[in-house]
């Protein structure tokens, strides 16, 4: 995960007070229930990139010869796996 689940939890209640503060949104809710649901969200969202990048790199065992022999560049390859993956899908990542 890019994010530590403590860095999101700080992130999300961050983002809930400027939210609130600015009037951009209005809740009757507590404010610890909106900053749970924004982590819950956010670290679903993160998950599923973990998800699609493990599946990249199962995919790319596939032409590990062609990247031992120099013949295909892993990073480049695992980007255009991963983008094309992503535009079949209509993920947003």
């Amino acid at each position: 995960m890019k994010l530590a689940k403590e860095r999101v939890a700080s992130l999300s209640k961050i983002l809930v007070e400027t939210l609130l503060k600015e009037a951009l949104i209005a809740s009757s809710a507590k404010k610890e229930l909106l900053v749970g649901k924004i982590e819950s969200v956010i670290l679903e969202n993160l998950q599923v990139e973990d998800r699609l990048n493990a599946e990249v790199r199962e995919i790319l065992k596939g032409y590990e010869k062609e990247i031992e022999r120099g013949e295909v560049d892993y990073q480049k390859m695992f980007q255009m796996v991963k983008k094309q993956l992503i535009k079949d899908r209509d993920l947003v990542i």
